[in-house]
């Protein structure tokens, strides 16, 4: 692809990332956007070419492409203070969406309180931004952090799925542990490392995984997005409550924290918020 070409792409996703209603206005995340985007859709092409793939609810076969869900950061993430990540295993039921608008609409015409999922990432973020500070139980309902996130359009974090397959079965509350594996098969990732590319461009200064070792996901795919090289021995916070470490990423010493998974009916405050809260600020070690 000649510069040219590579230039005419890259304007026609300024004027997508433009185009949104609501979005990104920052002129630095408009051009991370676009990076990210076109990292995605080259990652896309990737697995396109790849076997079709058996929908286990109605038996017919379908592109990997058809399943692929974009992520990435969402609008205010650049200009935090701490720049936070939170990577999953798997997107549920979006195939061909964008997990960021997705969420984003969810945010905005749901009531958050209900998502066990997002209760715990919205508190979790909402500690690190007051920098520890607040007790559990000061924190204010999940509800009204989406809200102000959606009135302010300021929200200031970022997700990343492990998979980028979605999770669309009627079953789908469980993790669908082949496609995941899947998925990470199809990147190929030993021959173009997609996954750190998107660490990369993310640049995040603390990254909070959902239990991605205890997810069934090959320990060689494991390695492939999180090589050893790059961290030591993993600490324990509590018994078996968390695992911290810090992460090398382009030579910045970043902190890895794994929790359990975030839909885990777990208490928020002593499995997820404390731990967090403690590791990032009170743990000097």
């Amino acid at each position: 692809m000649t510069k040219e070409e590579q230039d005419e792409i890259k304007a026609k996703l300024i004027v997508d990332a433009k185009s949104r209603g609501r979005g990104f206005t920052d002129a630095l995340e408009i051009e991370k956007y676009t990076d990210l985007l076109a990292l995605q859709n080259d990652w896309k092409e990737q697995i396109s070419c790849k076997p079709k793939i058996v929908f286990q609810d109605d038996g017919k076969e379908y592109s990997p492409a058809d399943y692929f869900a974009y992520d990435g950061f969402f609008p205010g993430y650049f200009s935090q203070k701490k720049k936070v990540l939170f990577i999953g295993r798997e997107t549920r039921w979006i195939s061909g969406q964008n997990f960021i608008e997705a969420s984003m609409n969810f945010f905005e015409k749901s009531n958050v309180n209900t998502s066990t999922f997002w209760c715990k990432v919205l508190y979790m973020l909402y500690g690190i931004q007051h920098d520890g500070k607040p007790e559990y139980g000061e924190l204010p309902y999940a509800d009204t952090i989406a809200k102000e996130m959606i009135n302010t359009n300021n929200f200031g974090f970022a997700v990343m799925q492990l998979s980028k397959y979605s999770n669309d079965s009627d079953e789908g509350a469980t993790r669908n542990v082949y496609m995941m594996n899947r998925f990470l098969e199809d990147s190929e990732l030993d021959k173009r490392n997609f996954f750190l590319e998107e660490l990369s461009l993310l640049e995040p200064d603390v990254i909070i995984t959902a239990n991605l070792w205890g997810c069934g996901v090959k320990d060689e795919y494991l390695e492939q997005c999180f090589p050893s090289e790059k961290f030591k021995i993993w600490k324990k916070y509590g018994n078996n409550i968390a695992d911290f470490v810090d992460f090398d990423l382009n030579g910045k010493k970043i902190k890895l924290i794994n929790t359990f998974h975030f839909s885990a009916i777990k208490s928020i405050e002593d499995c997820f918020y404390n731990p967090v809260m403690e590791i990032l600020f009170k743990n000097n070690s």
